[in-house]
């Protein structure tokens, strides 16, 4: 994605409760409304309708046998980019769609740097929305499902509003897709290693102060700290940071091989298979403690501004404007680093820094997802439209990368695609990643270095089997204040020491926080998770 992923963007939330959940398709659990199911097609016999009368069935349609005589209108709220051409290019979407299933939609979007108070105004009443973005670590998801937000996805529905979906789904997905063994969102059908992240860095500024190659943080730091000494009154800071992109997921979870798992957290050097007693809070470890007053030191050195606290630009945007230096991020967004920057002259670069002893994992498919607002006034149709966008090539392809030709070349020797002439009005994949599909194309024009790490990323996949946290959630019901205040905690005082904001008192704060989380009851969720862990493993 051309952003940083709203996977990686929201990590720093390090008690969230429960991610996933079990069962290898969506478990029926009651009808979800009484919304009246007045268009499903009660499998009508070819060329017959569900009254009963003829109808010319449509090849090209497979949703031909509905009845969408009455025309509806859908509202769709996403967080990402907005390009200049965004209504433009869903407003072809949602004609196609018409002639699919006669419905229009709208898309709003959420931008990046607001989604931490827009996106709970938005599910909190009073919007007319119909289908929403999800993501584990957005509100976060669990507190949103809880609260009733979403609406409830049983078997029967899913196979009736959605077949193509319910055709081509990855099975596991569904799993973690699931939320206390009910499913309130419908997961993409397409992942990567998007929480791998690497940096990207000007070579002329590593040229100009004699930095060798980055494959370190210790690296990273010494580029860092020359340019911030060298560009004092450039206007260009080393890394211009943004508080809604924790650096954790760069410069802790990543160099130290750590997987999250319910909120807590696996150090997978730990050889051989998980156990439950294996699980820890990150927060209270040596290593937490060492990137925190690193983090503090890098603040002090003048690497990002005093009031980076407040910035709402987003990291990507600020590199390629020329007032950062540098960007962390995955692999994909690092090669369109690269691309963007050549066209304005400038050769960037894109440097893995994990250690070779680290394993990497391709993303769970939930986490950008879709979920049916409980108060839609029709969940059905929004249902058949989100079946829709997730498989018409040709909508699927529109919302994820514009026109083709103006926004985005097509290879089709490859099933790839390249920047077109008007890529900046409508970036690909800007906020359609929740509707990504093993049909549309994969990105071109990857720098053989790019690839290069792509392929050290495959080499190093962690095996399931030693990792087998798929379908597993933690049931916070009988310690929900407790999460509560963990999760406020976390909100307070997480952003303050990615950004090194204590500066000199760094260590008294960190022992404050830590003191605060265990009379929050850290001790109770970390065991709670160990121990509903123990039972989740002995019953596969």
């Amino acid at each position: 994605m051309k952003k940083l992923s709203i996977t990686a963007l929201l990590l720093a939330s390090i008690l969230v409760i429960g991610t996933a959940c079990s069962g290898n398709q969506p478990a029926a659990s009651g009808t979800a409304t009484d919304a009246p199911v007045a268009e499903a097609p009660a499998e009508p016999a070819e060329g017959e309708s569900t009254d009963g009368e003829t109808a010319a069935v449509d090849a090209d349609n497979p949703w031909s046998s509905f009845d969408t005589s009455k025309e509806e209108h859908l509202i769709f709220y996403a967080v990402g980019t907005k390009g200049s051409d965004h209504e433009k290019v869903v407003e072809l979407a949602s004609n196609r769609m018409k002639e699919l299933i006669n419905t229009t939609f709208e898309v709003e979007i959420i931008p990046l740097s607001d989604f931490q108070t827009k996106y709970p105004l938005v599910l909190a009443g009073g919007e007319d929305v119909d289908i929403i973005m999800t993501h584990p670590y957005i509100g976060p998801f669990t507190t949103h499902a809880d609260n009733g937000a979403f609406y409830e996805l049983t078997d029967e529905f899913l196979n009736t509003w959605m077949p193509e979906t319910m055709k081509s789904q990855i099975p596991v997905s569904w799993d973690q897709a699931m939320y206390r063994n009910k499913l309130y969102q419908i997961p993409r059908n397409d992942s990567d290693y998007e929480n791998s992240y690497g940096v990207v860095v000007r070579k002329d500024m590593r040229d100009k102060y004699g930095i060798g190659e980055i494959t370190s943080i210790d690296d990273m730091q010494e580029y860092l700290y020359a340019v911030a000494d060298g560009e004092k009154d450039s206007g260009m800071f080393a890394m211009y940071v943004n508080p809604t992109v924790p650096l954790t997921i760069t410069f802790l979870t990543g160099i130290n091989n750590w997987f999250s798992i319910g909120g807590m957290y696996w150090d997978a050097d730990n050889e051989g298979t998980i156990t439950p007693d294996q699980i820890f809070n990150f927060v209270e470890t040596p290593e937490y403690r060492e990137y925190c007053l690193r983090m503090a030191e890098w603040a002090k050195h003048g690497v990002w501004p005093s009031n980076a606290i407040t910035n709402v630009t987003h990291l990507t945007d600020l590199f390629s404007e020329e007032k950062s230096a540098s960007d962390i991020t995955m692999y994909k967004a690092g090669n369109q680093d690269i691309l963007d920057m050549r066209e304005k002259g400038i050769e960037a670069e894109y440097f893995n820094i994990l250690p070779e002893t680290a394993n990497t994992r391709i993303s769970p498919y939930n986490y950008d997802a879709l979920a049916i607002t409980s108060f839609s006034k029709n969940p059905e149709r929004a249902a058949l439209a989100v079946d829709v966008m997730k498989n018409d090539v040709e909508i699927g392809n529109l919302l994820q990368g514009g026109i083709e030709g103006e926004h985005y070349i097509y290879n089709a020797a490859d099933n790839t695609h390249a920047n077109g002439p008007a890529a900046e009005a409508y970036p690909w994949s800007g906020w359609a990643w929740c509707l990504r599909s093993a049909f549309n194309p994969e990105e071109g024009g990857i720098e053989p270095k790019v690839a290069a790490i792509r392929e050290q990323y495959d080499a190093v996949n962690l095996d399931p089997a030693r990792f087998p946290v798929d379908g597993f959630t933690v049931d916070n019901t009988e310690f929900e204040a407790e999460t509560a205040l963990l999760n406020s905690l976390n909100q307070e005082w997480a952003t303050s020491f990615d950004l090194g904001v204590f500066g000199d008192d760094t260590e008294a704060k960190l022992d404050e926080y830590i003191a605060l989380m265990k009379e929050a009851g850290v001790d109770l969720v970390l065991s709670e998770n160990q121990r509903q862990f123990a039972e989740f493993l002995a019953s596969k």
